[in-house]
């Protein structure tokens, strides 16, 4: 996969579909935004506090070719998502193809302490927000996809989930919830024509990436088996995959998007 250049269009794999992707205004989601339309689809763009970011992908899509529009919900909130999802249906039509990457902490610090240094009540806020961050779309957009016979749901997870660390128990919990998400949700939603898969990236330079020390980021890329850190492009070029129909038969796996490092 090459750097964090656009994609390629491929318009055969999603001509025609509608996609919503949560947390899209910048790195992973908005990759996946900006791939998805790039292979055909009309892109609902959420955002919470990055407006300017969000209308900006959206622009790109479209002077490229493609339907999309910001859409602003905080995804924790159910009856946000409820008007997301309904405008979405509305403006672009019924969503085929939901990406859950927002994680529903926006902007929170997420101390790296050992338990003993934090609170059972910190852990559960942390998995709870995260958790609804998943579950709210899904649930909102499931049942719809289920009547029509069709669609794909890819959900945003982490390595954490295969490679937890000290320090990290709340995020190591929430993916890991994730990825059991994924696996339950795809054989309930397997008989209707629904495919549930979801993707767990290690180290990708986003934004979070930039508050680590350089000595950090390079000490990751050497225990990559790629000798590198993951770009969000990679990790798009992968949820796009699992929406479209060359994928047609996955469903209920979770795809580490590591450069190898879960394995040395």
């Amino acid at each position: 996969m090459a750097g964090n250049a656009p994609a390629a269009p491929r318009p055969g794999d999603l001509q025609g579909r509608v996609a919503l992707v949560t947390g899209a205004s910048s790195g992973i989601g908005a990759a996946t935004a900006r791939t998805l339309a790039a292979r055909g689809a009309a892109v609902a763009v959420n955002y919470h506090r990055g407006e300017t970011p969000a209308k900006e992908v959206v622009e790109a899509i479209e002077a490229a070719g493609g339907r999309a529009l910001a859409l602003q919900a905080d995804v924790t909130d159910r009856d946000q998502v409820r008007e997301l999802v309904e405008r979405t249906q509305t403006e672009l039509g019924p969503v085929d193809v939901l990406v859950t990457n927002a994680t529903g902490l926006y902007g929170f610090e997420v101390k790296v302490a050992p338990f003993t240094s934090t609170s059972v009540e910190y852990t559960e806020w942390i998995v709870q927000r995260q958790l609804r961050a998943m579950l709210n779309p899904v649930d909102l957009v499931l049942p719809g996809m289920i009547d029509r016979g069709q669609g794909s749901i890819v959900a945003v997870g982490a390595a954490l989930s295969r490679s937890p660390a000290p320090g990290f128990l709340p995020l190591s919990m929430a993916k890991a919830a994730v990825e059991s998400a994924v696996k339950v949700l795809a054989q309930e939603a397997g008989p209707y024509g629904v495919r549930v898969n979801g993707v767990g990236p290690g180290l990708i330079l986003t934004r979070v990436a930039d508050g680590l020390p350089e000595q950090a980021l390079r000490a990751n890329a050497q225990r990559a088996a790629l000798r590198r850190n993951g770009l969000p492009q990679d990790v798009a070029e992968v949820i796009a995959f699992l929406a479209a129909e060359p994928s047609g038969y996955l469903t209920g796996t979770y795809v580490l998007i590591d450069g190898g490092t879960a394995m040395v």
